[in-house]
Parts: structure tokens; C-alpha cells; sequence
């Protein structure tokens, strides 16, 4: 009994002490980890300000900015992190088959996915993106009682004018106007945020390429402040699901409400349910998770493309994939009557551009620091 006791104390003592010397090597590393991601942050405060000053005159409490993606990153970062986890596991067991695949995995969570290294690195991200998701909606939200709906009917025209006199979306109907090819567009467009969470994670926790992580964060950063705040407000329009109710014009675009709406009686598109919630929270002046009426650029587009970008930079397969994928939501964003065809156009290319610019700013960067790019320290 004693012995037991004994073996247990040790175990006990033995946890404590590891648990310090993780403690201890997190708070060593935490310094530099923040100090790598200055730039970064000091972005993210600033449009946070710019945030409440915005946020003040449309009547938003200053806290909503921070307060309102905690809970969505409480649960989601964490089941992604499971996910991704299981996906490594899956790999050992079926692909790599070691000797002893349950060893090889703990051994590989305590020094690689859970190094103390690894969570300092992550954790200025992870506290920035919480801060920037609040202020983005926020922004968003405030847009059209500061700039009213007025380039609805411009860009209807112009796109109209692009695709030689025809609606995009007509041009689009013999193709896509099937029943189950539309749900399974609208479920393509849905799972957006399902793989922005992935790559968010995988970026967060990536020490693999640190010039591809800055760029990656840089881009959606200043992707969604310059198209989706400067841009939208610019451009400040709601798309062509809400054409009638904003400009009170004879509405080109019901034609294809009512086909979606009867697609909707035999396969659930969830776009329509969406578009009439966000309509709710607009006229009531409310907000969530997710809320804002905003078609010029599109952001979905600009990020999936983003995403393609990211990808192709890590695995070519990955970034063939991720291509499909960005024109899969250019094509569901117009025949969802989420945007104007001209929409995803501009988010696309203003990414690429966005996208080009961080790249050669922080390869300049790392050859005046004499860094290397892929590992972020000095070079010999």
C-alpha cells in the first residue's frame, strides 16, 4: 500500500514539474512570438479603432468588437484542432504504419502539435483574429445607416453590359438550373466556413513556411479591411437577392428567386433562409455572428481565392483543389443571387493584388533583416 502511495506521489510530483517547465518555456517564448507579429497586431489594433469610432455613430457598444466571436472561437477552434488531430492519427495508422502508431502519435503531440513553442506562436493570431472578426462585423453592419444602398442599379447595368446585354445568372441557368445541382452549390458555398476555419487553424499553428504564414495573415487582414470595409463602403450595395427592396425598381432578379424558391420544395437551399435573416437583422438593426449586408466585392470570393493562394504555395494538388473550389463560389455567389457576377470578379483580382504586394514586402523585408524566408531566423 505504501508503495503504491509512493509510485503515485512520484507520478504526481513528476506531472507538476513537467507542467512547470511547459509553463515556464511558454512564458520564454511568448516575448518573441509577439514581437514577430508586431506589425500584424498594430494592423489589427488600428482598424479595431477605427472600428469603435465607426461602430460609435452607427449606436454600437464598444465592447461588441472583442466580446462576440469569443464564443464562436471557443468552440470552434478546438474541434478543429480535434479534427486536424484525428487526421494526423489516420495518416500514421494507414498510411505511415509504425511499429507502434499510439507512441509515435504522443510523442508527436508532446514535442510538435502541443510544444510550448508551438501555442506562444499561435496564441497572437489567435487573440488578433478574435479582435478583427468582431470589428469586420461591426463595420459591416454600420455601412449602409453611414452609406446608404446606392450602387445597386450601377452594377446591375455593368454587369449586364460585361456579359454582352445577358444577366449572368441567365447565362449560368442551362448549367446549373437542376435542382440537385443547385443544393449542391449552395452546400459548396455553406461549407466556406468550414474550410476558412480549417485554414485559420492550419495557418495559425503552422512553423512550417513562416514567409507563407505572414503572408497569408497580411492578405486576409487587409483583403477583408481594404474590399470588404473601404471597398464596400465605396461600393455600397446589397446584392442581388435584396435589388427590389433597396432600389424599388422592377426587380431582373425575381425570376430567379422564384426558381430557387421552388428548388427550395424539393432540396433545402439554405441561401434563401440566410438572405431573409441577415434581411431581419438589417431592418431591425440587431447584430451577430455573421451579420451585414454587403454584395461589392465579394469576400467570400476574395478569400476563397486566398485560399487558393495559401494552398498552391504548400502542395500544388492542394492548391489545383482549393482553384476549383474558388470558381465553384464564384459560380454559387451569382446563381444564389448572392452578388453580381462583377462582385466576385473584383474580389478576386483585388486578392491577387493584395496577395503580390504583402509577398514583396516581406521578401524585401527578410533580405534587409537577412532572415530566411521559409524558417523566419537569421541567415549564416
Amino acid at each position: 500500500m505504501e508503495a503504491k502511495a509512493g509510485a503515485l506521489t512520484s507520478v504526481v510530483r513528476a506531472s507538476i514539474g513537467a507542467t512547470e517547465v511547459y509553463l515556464r518555456q511558454l512564458a520564454a517564448a511568448l516575448p518573441v512570438t509577439f514581437r514577430e507579429h508586431t506589425a500584424l497586431l498594430v494592423v489589427i489594433v488600428a482598424y479595431w479603432a477605427c472600428g469603435l469610432v465607426v461602430g460609435g455613430l452607427a449606436g454600437w457598444s464598444p465592447t461588441t468588437a472583442i466580446t462576440m466571436y469569443l464564443p464562436t472561437f471557443q468552440s470552434v477552434i478546438p474541434l478543429t484542432i480535434v479534427a486536424l488531430l484525428l487526421g494526423r492519427a489516420l495518416v500514421i495508422v494507414a498510411l505511415e504504419r509504425p511499429a507502434r502508431p499510439l507512441t509515435q502519435f504522443a510523442a508527436e503531440l508532446r514535442t510538435t502539435f502541443a510544444s510550448p513553442q508551438r501555442i506562444a506562436h499561435a496564441l497572437p493570431a489567435v487573440l488578433g483574429l478574435q479582435v478583427f472578426g468582431g470589428t469586420f462585423t461591426i463595420l459591416k453592419i454600420s455601412i449602409p445607416s453611414l452609406v446608404p444602398f446606392s450602387w445597386d442599379t450601377p452594377l446591375e447595368q455593368f454587369d449586364r453590359w460585361l456579359h454582352g446585354g445577358i444577366v449572368p445568372w441567365q447565362l449560368l441557368q442551362p448549367i446549373f438550373g437542376v435542382p440537385i445541382v443547385t443544393h449542391a452549390l449552395n452546400w459548396a458555398y455553406n461549407s466556406w466556413f468550414l474550410v476558412l476555419g480549417f485554414i485559420l487553424v492550419w495557418q495559425t499553428f503552422s512553423r512550417q513556411d513562416a514567409q507563407l504564414r505572414l503572408q497569408f495573415f497580411f492578405s486576409f487582414v487587409l483583403g477583408s479591411m481594404l474590399l470588404g470595409s473601404v471597398g464596400a463602403a465605396l461600393f455600397s450595395s446589397a446584392g442581388p437577392c435584396f435589388f427590389g427592396r433597396v432600389t424599388g425598381l422592377p426587380d431582373p432578379f425575381a425570376l430567379q428567386i422564384d426558381y430557387l424558391r421552388a428548388v427550395d420544395h424539393s432540396y433545402p437551399v439554405w441561401a434563401l433562409r440566410l438572405q431573409d435573416m441577415l434581411w431581419q437583422v438589417h431592418v431591425g438593426r440587431g447584430v451577430s455572428i455573421g451579420a451585414g449586408i454587403s454584395a461589392m466585392p465579394s469576400i467570400h470570393v476574395a478569400v476563397a481565392t486566398l485560399f487558393a493562394l495559401v494552398c498552391w504555395r504548400a502542395k500544388r494538388w492542394l492548391g489545383i483543389v482549393m482553384s476549383i473550389y474558388a470558381l465553384i463560389i464564384l459560380v454559387g455567389s451569382v446563381h444564389l443571387a448572392w452578388h453580381y457576377a462583377v462582385d466576385g470578379y473584383f474580389g478576386a483580382i483585388g486578392m491577387i493584388v493584395i496577395w503580390w504586394v504583402v509577398g514583396r514586402a516581406l521578401s524585401r523585408q527578410d533580405r534587409v533583416r537577412g532572415r530566411d524566408p521559409v524558417t523566419g531566423t537569421g541567415m549564416p
